[in-house]
């Protein structure tokens, strides 16, 4: 699994003086990179460092800005950390205003990345630390925005509100078939005896009713209830919840339909669904929660999501932005089929994400997937097609088996992406300016001649004449 988080902060130009003493600084398990390999370069040339290193700051607007005033890499020998600086640009005023007088001050970014396998990495808190105190800064995580996610949410969707630990206990519990399989017909039946549990399950799975009926009760999804079947009718005519109270009613006169005293009649034991139970199975929240349990394990925040939204009529299962990109989930608790495929394409295209994801606990018929495949090839051969007209890569994750790697393969492909423009950067640094190199190999060279031609001895003629 690849994880990528930023941290940020606004720095002085006297902070940005002070990178070089990170170097001395920063615990000796971060070994960086970039500038050891300069001095290397330097040492190789037999030139000054200074006289050879690509300028960092742009002298106009024509230079790029995304190249560093400074940067370094840093290794621990499983991860890396990218450090570098940024010119916030002689522009960003006119197009945002002229801040405060203290953001004026601060002139510069200083980005600090990380991308390695933790969520969580204690390393990463040791340097940025490390980082705060040395230039002085105060970083705080950054994220990349995606354009279409803001656009959606202007529109009035908002994110979900978090899910309980109990709630996340109960969709755990029903990812499972058969568990799942026994909730909903304990749901439908709005009472189901439980010598009738096992006819509602698989062949296969009625020996272990007894292990998914406490499966349920410990997630909260199903309360027990004493039923009371008439012995004429065979029909449920009273419940109550334990034993002891039905007793107690019956000796306060209350009786069966039929006229019998009602704890006389035939009693069994029920299963009922719970609110928690209820919430969960409608609408297959439970898969829902099960998602973004995923993406907030690969660092995605809830506020970065929408749920069960509405666009041009259709309802929208899981909407997400992954460090600035845009992925769009569609959620079956079954085969997703052709049928299907023709609605999720039209919500692709009033969504247009970077990443449509198909969920089906169970599989994505062939023709589904035909279906995609025409219509990706049919917007290829298009001769004028904009970027938001081209049809995506749909992912398809099947099975609930493969939730978990579908998640993080997406992700992780998003991150590398990130990663790999954010190391580019940063490598910059370490690269030499071929003009300097020439203008110092040539100041050498001149210096060189010049020496030379001080000390070429006079040369005679054979006339005795001097040259």
């Amino acid at each position: 699994m690849l994880i990528l988080q930023i941290r940020r902060s606004s720095i002085s130009e006297e902070s940005v003086s002070a990178f070089s003493s990170l170097l001395s600084t920063v615990p000796q398990t971060f070994r960086p990179l970039l500038h050891q390999t300069l001095t290397a370069q330097a040492e190789i040339l037999d030139l000054p460092l200074d006289r050879l290193r690509r300028a960092g700051r742009p002298k106009s607007l024509s230079f790029s800005p995304r190249i560093p005033v400074n940067a370094e890499i840093f290794t621990d020998g499983t991860s890396l950390y990218v450090i570098t600086v940024q010119e916030r640009g002689r522009n960003l005023a006119n197009r945002q205003g002229a801040g405060s007088s203290r953001e004026r001050e601060k002139p510069f970014w200083l980005y600090l990345y990380y991308v390695g396998s933790e969520l969580n990495s204690a390393s990463l808190a040791t340097l940025e630390g490390v980082v705060n105190e040395t230039l002085n800064a105060t970083l705080t995580p950054y994220y990349y925005i995606a354009e279409r996610f803001e656009q959606l949410k202007a529109e009035g969707r908002t994110p979900p509100t978090p899910p309980s630990a109990e709630e996340i206990s109960g969709a755990t519990v029903l990812q499972d078939r058969a568990v799942r399989t026994l909730a909903i017909a304990i749901k439908a039946s709005g009472g189901l005896l439980v010598r009738d549990l096992a006819k509602q399950l698989p062949a296969e799975a009625r020996d272990q009713v007894n292990t998914i009926q406490a499966a349920l009760k410990a997630g909260g999804l199903i309360n027990a209830e004493i039923v009371v079947v008439c012995s004429k009718t065979q029909a449920q005519t009273a419940r109550a919840p334990s034993r002891d109270i039905l007793e107690s009613l019956s000796q306060q006169g209350l009786k069966c339909a039929c006229g019998r005293r009602i704890a006389d009649e035939k009693i069994e034991e029920a299963l009922t669904i719970t609110e928690q139970g209820r919430s969960l199975l409608d609408g297959s929240r439970w898969l829902t929660l099960l998602v973004l349990r995923e993406l907030e394990s690969v660092g995605v925040r809830l506020e970065k999501t929408l749920v069960e939204q509405q666009a041009g009529g259709d309802e929208m299962d899981l909407l997400a932005d992954i460090s600035g990109e845009l992925a769009f989930f569609e959620l079956k608790d079954k085969e997703f089929n052709l049928g299907n495929a023709y609605s999720f394409g039209a919500k692709i295209g009033i969504l247009r994400p970077s990443h449509p994801v198909v969920i089906s606990t169970e599989y994505v018929g062939t023709d589904a997937k035909d279906h995609f495949n025409r219509a990706r090839l049919a917007s290829s051969r298009r001769e004028y097609v904009s970027a938001a007209e081209q049809t995506p890569e749909i992912r398809y994750v099947e099975g609930l088996n493969n939730l978990t790697e579908g998640i993080q393969a997406l992700a992780a492909e998003i991150y590398f992406a990130d990663a790999a423009r954010i190391l580019d950067e940063a490598m910059q640094v370490a690269s030499l300016d071929s003009s300097k190199l020439l203008r110092a190999v040539q100041a050498r060279t001149d210096s060189s001649t010049s020496k030379d031609e001080r000390h070429v001895p006079p040369v005679i003629s054979a006339s005795g004449a001097v040259s």
